[in-house]
């Protein structure tokens, strides 16, 4: 029980404060004046004179306020910051009695101002601590009395009424003891709130700090009102760190379709070392459904870093008293290597693979429900500086969601080195035209797996299996001509070697029908066809060579208008660019050569397979559809290319900071062609035009794209196609060139960002530092809300416009006519709006629309996923709605943490939802 302070203070004590005041603060060696200022009053239970079986080491006490000693009952009263230290031992209280005759410490909190508690007690021992309301300790038998305890374990709040504990009870290892605890009517909790929103409120437990709290009959207590969810007993795991342990259910279901009751996320977790964790958890439904998860996750500090994740899901689904499974498995194994690791060596990227459509099937988030390709690659990749060359070295992987085809390419590997000019070092002149004379080398060895998902993995895959070599070199020099031009002479080699190629054949699926005379009554039989070409791969080396050779020219020619100070409306002047660049090529005949090695020609005439129906033009390859594909079927070609850049700038008056501005009217509109000399018939090529720009600062960009021709496209009765003729457009009295096709892409991104910068003329902002950036954008993420105006609550919102659309040229087909030019005919391609982002309503409030969207060609609106979160303290209430996948779920469950296992989930999957539509 507490001591009451005497209203006289006897002599004693006046003699006892004389001899235990402090040192002026000013003769402490070492100490600067102002830091740290000892307590006012101060001493040791080594002044008084002790029993035969006191402490063996002496009790340091101290306090600020005052401090009296009662003689008669050997005690010692501090007020104020009050400090009692015994060897590991620490106790500090706004009230402390510290008995030395029987070396029983009491501490209990004092009254603030306005009458509140304060100065609770706090105990430690050796790195283990905790609060109290009061508290009374033998300091010789090592055993407490607490009372209103509250221990912290992690995130973990252990609040009792009455506990006992004794110190050093339990040993950790050879030099670490703990103490434990017994506490009645305690409550576990992760709220940090004087009184708990929730928690496990147990009758007894045993705790022992760092290591582990053993409870008895407990159940759930929300706001101070027990729940019917109780436990008979159990445990909780206190040791911070990484440690081995049960991992609760992260979700409870109940779904007709899947099976009924199911438990998800529950298993347990594996620390391996010091840089490796295992995850183990499965899904479980009653009927049968069931997800088994495996995650490891590894760092290491200046090396590497990467997460594997593989699961294995059965889904059994009863529809109409029918009973189904889908099985699957998906990988995902992301590594990366720490630049600081190794200077020229480089390993990491990803594998990402399933089967059976496995995540489009069991998530449901707008990424992954709208993921057409999943790609995986992970390389090597090793530089040699003194070479300056690159080896890569790999596996790459596409699968597609909506064929089921997955392709690997492993082995795949190039090497590349950078730009060698050999010559350089020799005597003479730096600008000497052979110094400038310069080569490069490539090289790339790949094998092809294809196949669907479900058959990939068998011998079926190995055999149809592609192998390729490639490899080629490219010289050039570029020389200035007449001061203006620069003049690029330039040679390429390369040879392509495979291990399969393609022989072709019939089927022999003959087709014919039965022709009677009108006259004479006679049955003929007329061959349609012969069956259709068939192509099969066989094993055998082949290859083929391609060699081009040129000369390219090109210049720039500028041109200025300038108007008179600031200019008509604020316009002072325009400016334009153009990049004119004429090249000749040469290229060898491909049509009619051979591979010296197996003695396959590049290309055989259709008619040589099929005689009586073959068309003569179109050729065949045996390099056709393989990995680096097929050499130009074309004979031999000296052609000339052009094309012409443009580049449009005006300087407008900015009325605002009094400054002239450079702004880009159209940054690149370029026009190219090429003639073909020793073509025969339609030696010219349609003529390419490309643009693109920006309006608004970047908020609307803009592509155009136009194909003009020279000749005119006729129908052709005997092949029953239109097809370009040699006949231009000038010849029947058109213009010279004609549109066949014209494409526009209009994509417009609004930001509240953007829109300020807008209105408001603010700059774009240039990032030097890329982490002091990306602290910033983390800072301003954690910010509490904050209201300054309405664009502050769409701050993180985005709304994507996008039109595509073209003009094409389009014939009738169904009744040809041989004076037909086609009539261009608008062709919507893509026209929707999507809306994503974060509404910060209030502190607590927060609306997320993951994507929400409407295709004004398909009149449907796209994946709309939104959630809301409330935020309830330690709780947190969310909802979130997919309604295109009949999805949904609602939940009030306790923060990510040790008890985060308390959820209260309503939810309804995909499956069940389809069964209701």
């Amino acid at each position: 029980m507490p001591v009451s302070r005497p209203d006289t203070i006897p002599d004693t004590l006046q003699q006892l404060q004389t001899l235990q005041q402090p040192r002026p603060f000013d003769t402490l060696p070492g100490i600067v004046a102002d830091t740290f200022p000892p307590a006012k009053y101060s001493g040791s239970s080594a002044d008084f004179r002790m029993s035969p079986d006191s402490l063996t080491a002496p009790v340091d006490y101290a306090a600020n306020d005052s401090m009296w000693v009662d003689f008669e009952s050997q005690e010692i009263h501090l007020y104020g910051d009050a400090s009692v230290k015994y060897q590991a031992i620490d106790l500090k209280a706004a009230h402390i009695v510290l008995n030395y005759g029987t070396n029983i410490v009491f501490a209990e909190p004092l009254p603030d101002s306005i009458g509140r508690p304060a100065g609770a007690p706090e105990f430690s021992d050796g790195g283990q601590s905790f609060t109290a309301k009061e508290m009374r300790y033998n300091f010789k038998t090592r055993k407490g009395i607490v009372y209103g305890t509250t221990t912290t374990q992690d995130d973990i709040y252990v609040r009792g009424d009455k506990s006992k504990f004794i110190s050093g009870a339990v040993a950790i290892d050879d030099t670490t003891r703990a103490d434990v605890i017994y506490t009645e009517g305690a409550i576990f909790t992760t709220c940090s709130a004087e009184h708990p929103h929730f928690g496990i409120r147990t009758r007894k437990a045993k705790i022992v700090p760092n290591k582990l709290a053993v409870i008895g009959p407990s159940n759930l207590e929300i706001m101070g009102v027990p729940t019917p969810l109780w436990l008979p007993f159990g445990f909780f795991p206190l040791k911070s760190g990484r440690s081995t342990g049960l991992l609760f259910p992260a979700d409870y279901q109940y779904s007709p379709d899947l099976g009924g009751y199911g438990l998800q996320g529950v298993g347990w977790f594996f620390p391996l070392g010091d840089h490796v964790n295992l995850q183990l958890t499965t899904d479980y439904f009653l009927k049968g459904t069931y997800r088994l998860n495996a995650n490891v996750r590894y760092l290491k500090r200046y090396g590497y870093s990467g997460s594997f994740n593989f699961s294995y899901n059965n889904l059994r689904r009863e529809q109409n008293l029918e009973v189904t499974r889908q099985k699957g498995i998906t990988l995902n194994w992301s590594h990366r290597q720490d630049a600081r690791a190794h200077p020229t060596f480089n390993f990491g990227g990803s594998i990402n693979f399933q089967t059976n459509l496995v995540d489009q099937r069991f998530q449901n988030s707008y990424e992954i429900a709208s993921q057409n390709t999943i790609r995986s690659s992970m390389n090597i990749t090793k530089t040699f500086p003194k070479l300056k060359s690159t080896l890569t070295a790999g596996l790459n992987h596409s699968q597609s969601n909506r064929t089921r085809e997955i392709t690997v390419n492993f082995p795949d590997a190039a090497f590349t080195t950078q730009t060698i000019y050999p010559l350089r070092e020799l005597p003479g002149k730096q600008t000497a035209w052979w110094k400038k004379l310069s080569f490069r080398y490539k090289s790339a060895l790949r094998t092809e797996f294809s196949g669907a998902d479900s058959t990939f993995f068998t011998q079926a895959t190995l055999d149809d299996g592609q192998y390729g070599f490639k490899h080629d070199v490219t010289s050039a020099v570029s020389l200035n001509v007449l001061k203006y031009f620069n003049l690029s002479p330039n040679i390429s080699y390369g040879e392509v070697y495979y291990g399969k190629t393609r022989a072709y054949s019939l089927n022999n699926e003959i087709e014919s029908s039965i022709i009677v005379d009108p006259i004479t009554g006679v049955e003929s039989i007329d061959t349609t066809s012969l069956g259709d070409i068939v192509n099969d791969l066989n094993p055998g080396l082949a290859s083929y060579r391609t060699f081009t050779a040129g000369v390219s020219m090109s210049t720039q020619i500028f041109g200025k208008v300038k108007f008179r100070k600031k200019g008509i409306l604020g316009l002072q002047g325009l400016r334009h660019v153009i990049k004119p660049s004429l090249s000749f090529g040469y290229s060898p005949d491909y049509a009619n050569a051979v591979d010296y090695i197996s003695g396959e020609r590049y290309f055989i005439p259709e008619d040589e397979i099929d005689p009586r129906f073959g068309d003569s033009t179109r050729l065949l390859s045996p390099f056709a559809n393989q990995i680096f594909g097929a050499p130009p079927s074309s004979d031999r070609r000296l052609g000339v290319s052009y094309s012409l850049a443009n580049l449009f700038e005006a300087k407008i008056w900015n009325r605002k900071d009094s400054i002239s501005e450079n702004v880009k009217l159209f940054q690149n509109i370029a026009v190219s062609g090429n003639y073909d000399v020793t073509a025969d018939t339609l030696q010219w090529s349609p003529v390419s035009v490309r643009g693109s720009t920006q309006f608004f600062k970047g908020v609307t960009r803009v592509n155009l794209g136009a194909t003009f021709d020279p000749y005119i496209t006729r129908y052709d009765p005997t092949r029953g196609t239109f097809k370009r003729v040699d006949v231009t457009n000038l010849s029947e009295g058109r213009l010279p060139l004609g549109l066949t096709r014209f494409t526009s892409s209009i994509s417009t991104n609004i930001t509240v960002q953007k829109i300020r910068e807008l209105f408001q003329g603010a700059e774009e902002e240039v990032v030097t530092d890329l982490e002091d950036e990306r602290r910033k954008r983390r800072e301003e993420e954690n910010t509490l809300f904050e209201e300054t105006d309405i664009l502050s609550l769409f701050e993180r919102f985005s709304i994507r416009h996008t039109f595509n659309f073209s003009f094409d040229r389009e014939f009738d087909t169904e009744e040809p006519d041989i004076d037909d030019r086609g009539t261009l005919r608008f062709n919507q391609v893509a026209n929707s709006i999507e809306l994503r982002g974060d509404l910060q309503l209030t502190n607590n409030w927060s609306v997320n629309i993951g994507q929400i969207g409407y295709d004004f060609t398909s009149k449907r609106v796209t994946y709309p996923f939104m959630s809301f979160v409330r935020d309830l303290h330690c709780w947190e209430m969310r909802f979130s709605w997919a309604p295109q996948r009949n999805f949904y779920s609602f939940s009030i469950a306790v923060k990510p943490g040790t008890l985060d296992f308390i959820n209260l989930p309503v939810n309804q999957n995909r499956y069940d939802g389809g069964r209701l539509f």
